[in-house]
Formats: C-alpha cells, structure tokens, sequence
C-alpha cells in the first residue's frame, strides 16, 4: 500500500496512539507519535508531517490547546501551517464545544481545521484526515 500521507499523533494515552498508529498504518498512512506536546514539537519539526491529531487533555490538563497556539506562532511558515485535527474527549470533562468552519463562533480563537470525540470510529478519523488534507492541499 501507498504511503498517503505523514501523519503525527500527540497523545499521552500509550493505549491511543498505538491503536491509531496501527489503524492509520493499516490504510497507508506514516505514522509518528508523541507523548507530550514537547515531544511533539520535536517531532513535527524532524518528521515534517502532512497532518498531526492532537489530544488536548495531557498531564498538564490542557496542554494540547497551549501545543496548538505555540504551533501557529512558529516562525517556520510550513510548520505554522501544518493541519492539526484535535481528537479528544473534552467533551466528556469540559462545556467547551467546537464549531468546524463558524468562523464566528468557538472556531474562530482554535487554530484547527477539524474536532473528533474520543473514541473515535476509525473509518471517520480517516475520512476526517483526507478531508483536512484535502481542503489543505
């Protein structure tokens, strides 16, 4: 199978991104992982991936959202522009909600181009990467 795309997952649940990493590679995709929004920033900057998948609640309670701001404030254009899905289950802890494309609403202070509630199906996920890499492209 064709290698579609790189795709880096940041995640500090061990069991997450080893299931992803297989369902992602099982489809054709190059899959890097990260535990840590650090260990994330290093990797996106070595890997140079097409899109990462970022969870938003790590140790340091919303680490992910702090990732995400730091990332879009980088001062290498193509990394400030890579692609970043959140897939997380804030939805379960928190009243935060998103609102893909409302560009008034919650989506407009989150610099993502998609939201996925945990657990994910793995035939969403896939759609949702192509999609994203797709409107990126």
């Amino acid at each position: 199978m064709t290698n579609k795309a790189k795709v880096l997952i940041i995640d500090d649940d061990p069991d997450m991104l080893s299931t992803t990493r297989l369902l992602l590679e099982s489809r054709g995709f190059g899959v890097a992982t990260a535990a840590n929004g650090e260990d994330g920033m290093r990797k996106l900057e070595e890997c140079r991936p097409d899109v990462v998948l970022l969870d938003v609640m790590m140790p340091d309670r919303t680490e992910g959202f702090h990732w995400l701001y730091a990332l879009r404030r980088n001062s290498d254009e193509v990394i400030r522009s890579v692609p970043v899905i959140i897939v997380s289950s804030i939805h379960d802890t928190t009243d935060l909600r998103f609102h893909e494309g409302d560009s008034d609403e919650t989506g407009n202070y989150l610099p993502a181009q998609g939201f996925l509630d945990k657990p994910v199906d793995p035939d969403e996920l896939a759609c949702k990467i192509e999609l994203v890499l797709a409107e990126a492209g």
